[in-house]
C-alpha cells in the first residue's frame, strides 16, 4: 500500500480537524489495522510533527445487483466504521449501482448502517433507468417501456415518441406523489401517463 499524500487530522496547534500532508513515514498491513507512522505538516499553520494514524482494514459486504429481472450477488470492500445510506451509489464490478435497501443481521432493513452491522447490500444498476409509460388511446390504452439516463427529466405537456407512438405527457407519478405539473427524473418515476396525439 502506498502513503497518501494527505490526511484529515486533529492538529494539536489548530485545534481542530485540518487537512495534514504526510511528510514521510512507513505503513503497516498487520491485523485488522493499516497504521501509518510519520511525519504530518498541518496545512493551515503548518505545524509539524510525528503521529501514528490508525485505520481499521477494509472488509468485504455481500452485494446484491439487481437489474431489470436478474439480480446477482457480489462484493464491495469497505471500511469497518463507514457509514452506508439508501440512496448511495458505488461502482461494482466497473457497474453505477444505487442503494436501495441495507440488512443487517436478523434480516432487518434498515436506511443507514455502519459497515460492520451490514448483513447484505441490496442496489440496481444505476447507469439507465426504466421508466413505464402508460399510452392512452380513446379508450384503450397501451404500455411501454423506456431505457433512459437516471438523471433525464420529464415534463408534464412535453411531447413523448414512444415506438411508433407521439404521445403528451400529462401525468407522472413518483416514489412520493403524483404530478399533474412540474418535471421528474427517471430515477424517481414509477410510471409516466400519456395520451396519444397521433
Amino acid at each position: 500500500m502506498d502513503i497518501p499524500d494527505s490526511y484529515y487530522l486533529i492538529c494539536t496547534n489548530c485545534d481542530q480537524e485540518t487537512e495534514h500532508e504526510i511528510l514521510k513515514g512507513e505503513v503497516g498491513t498487520g491485523g485488522k489495522e493499516i497504521t501509518i507512522d510519520g511525519v504530518v505538516r498541518c496545512q493551515e499553520c503548518g505545524h509539524t510533527r510525528h503521529k501514528v494514524i490508525r485505520e481499521s482494514n477494509a472488509i468485504d459486504v455481500p452485494v446484491i445487483v439487481s437489474w431489470k429481472t436478474e439480480s446477482k450477488r457480489k462484493k464491495i470492500s469497505l471500511y469497518p466504521d463507514e457509514w452506508v445510506h439508501q440512496g448511495d451509489e458505488f461502482i461494482v464490478d466497473g457497474s453505477r449501482v444505487k442503494v436501495t435497501s441495507l440488512e443487517q443481521e436478523g434480516n432487518k432493513r434498515v436506511s443507514s448502517s455502519k459497515v460492520e452491522e451490514l448483513k447484505t447490500i441490496w442496489t440496481r444498476k444505476h447507469e439507465k433507468s426504466l421508466v413505464k409509460v402508460s399510452i392512452h388511446k380513446g379508450r384503450n390504452s397501451v404500455s411501454k417501456t423506456l431505457e433512459v439516463p437516471p438523471e433525464e427529466e420529464f415534463f408534464i405537456g412535453d411531447r413523448l415518441d414512444v415506438g411508433k407512438y407521439q404521445t403528451v405527457i400529462h401525468r407522472i407519478k413518483t416514489d412520493e406523489d403524483t404530478l399533474r405539473k412540474g418535471k421528474a427524473r427517471a430515477e424517481n418515476i414509477v410510471r409516466i401517463y400519456t395520451k396519444n396525439i397521433r
